[in-house]
């Protein structure tokens, strides 16, 4: 339904809404293994209660309480600077030669994310709690959702309001999950995160909670010069059309790299507390079983993957949307080394540790450099090259370095 020129349009706004990482700074991520460990001594009541020992009940819901606070702050300032500016890059293209609307779309998106930043802290401390199934279902039932509510827009030539709709979807479902199995967890976030008294047993935000978010935070934004500049930078200098094929390709990619992950993400919670209770030998058994399920379930999605790809194009006039097969070929087997590196940065960060702070800032430097110079010259084929040699020959190697040295702590 969508011309290849709104097609680029349409990957590149994704792309620029990911810049949300330089307002939530990693947050997610943080509470999550903040609330794991405090969650290895609490359980579920009825309706959101917390029941167990009062000191890490009060620890929990006030994590919760200031991940609130710290997210309502950053959704008004994400609105306020991605707006304007993802206005003024659009602008600079060419938007004035377009036969489709482009601003509202623009501006809708952004206020969408920024209603979705609302939610999140209440999904991080349930994941860290370890009720991983409840949320999966609701990820699940807000994909389906907002995929039809797109897909409805989409056939009705709605157009690039589809990404709008698209959020709406997936915040009625999160929002409707909490009210129904969750509501005392709201009511006691809101009270906290905009007034209540501040204990000696709360957390300290600038002395636990900061000290691993910065790190972390600096992580993140590395991985969005890593994993989400590429089409941006196609964009500016190669056009809509080519930016589109990227993004068409990158969403295949990252859906099979979202598969892997679901194991992995799903038993983050368990190893944390494993952590908590210092039990490193079955830490490291559980780890290395979903590890290797993770890499099996790769091989057979990748297979799968370029095998229906080559069809697509021998025998589909879609097969015209995505990159060439020996490009989106290179690209997995950089999404294959990704796949240690995620293993690897759960485990670590199990332990409440960013070590990969570092890491990520030297790669990122290195991909941006790659992409904007490769990309430039060599189009799709160069960012490809490019960014699967910085991750096998520096990213892997590195990423195995730290993971050695927090195991060595354990001895």
């Amino acid at each position: 339904k969508f011309s290849k020129v709104e097609q680029g349009y349409y990957y590149t706004f994704n792309s620029l809404l990911a810049l949300q990482v330089f307002f939530e700074l990693g947050l997610l991520t943080v509470m999550a293994q903040f609330a794991a460990h405090e969650f290895a001594f609490l359980s579920w009541g009825n309706n959101g209660d917390i029941e167990g020992k009062e000191e890490h009940c009060e620890r929990f819901h006030d994590l919760l309480g200031k991940g609130l606070k710290w997210y309502a702050v950053s959704a008004v300032l994400l609105i306020l600077v991605l707006v304007p500016t993802g206005l003024y890059f659009f602008e600079q293209s060419d938007s004035t030669t377009v036969d489709f609307s482009w601003r509202l779309p623009w501006s809708l998106a952004v206020v969408g994310v920024s209603c979705n930043l609302l939610l999140i802290p209440f999904y991080a401390v349930i994941t860290g709690s370890g009720d991983v199934a409840s949320v999966n279902r609701r990820e699940m039932l807000g994909g389906i959702t907002s995929s039809i509510i797109g897909w409805i827009v989409i056939v009705c030539g709605g157009g690039l309001y589809a990404i709008p709709a698209i959020t709406s979807g997936t915040i009625l479902i999160g929002v409707v999950y909490l009210f129904k199995s969750k509501r005392r967890l709201i009511v006691s976030a809101f009270s906290r995160a905009f007034g209540g008294e501040t204990r000696p047993d709360h957390i300290s935000w600038w002395g636990e909670v900061w000290p691993m978010q910065w790190k972390i935070a600096l992580s993140w934004i590395s991985g969005y010069f890593v994993f989400q500049i590429f089409t941006p930078v196609l964009f500016k200098f190669h056009g809509s059309i080519i930016a589109g094929q990227m993004g068409m390709t990158l969403s295949v990619l990252n859906a099979v790299q979202n598969v892997y992950l679901m194991w992995l993400n799903a038993r983050a919670p368990d190893l944390a507390k494993l952590v908590a209770q210092k039990k490193w030998d079955d830490l490291d058994t559980l780890f290395g079983r979903v590890l290797k399920q993770s890499f099996f379930v790769f091989i057979f999605i990748s297979i799968l993957t370029v095998l229906v790809l080559v069809m697509v194009k021998q025998y589909t006039v879609l097969g015209a949307r995505f990159l060439p097969t020996r490009v989106v070929v290179i690209w997995l087997i950089a999404v294959a080394a990704n796949l240690f590196i995620s293993a690897w940065a759960i485990y670590m960060r199990a332990h409440k540790k960013e070590v990969l702070m570092l890491q990520s800032i030297v790669a990122a430097v290195l991909c941006c450099t790659s992409t904007v110079l490769l990309g430039r010259a060599y189009s799709s084929i160069g960012i490809a090259v490019g960014y699967c040699l910085i991750t096998t020959l520096y990213g892997l190697p590195s990423a195995y370095l730290c993971l050695r040295r927090v195991k060595l702590q354990h001895q």
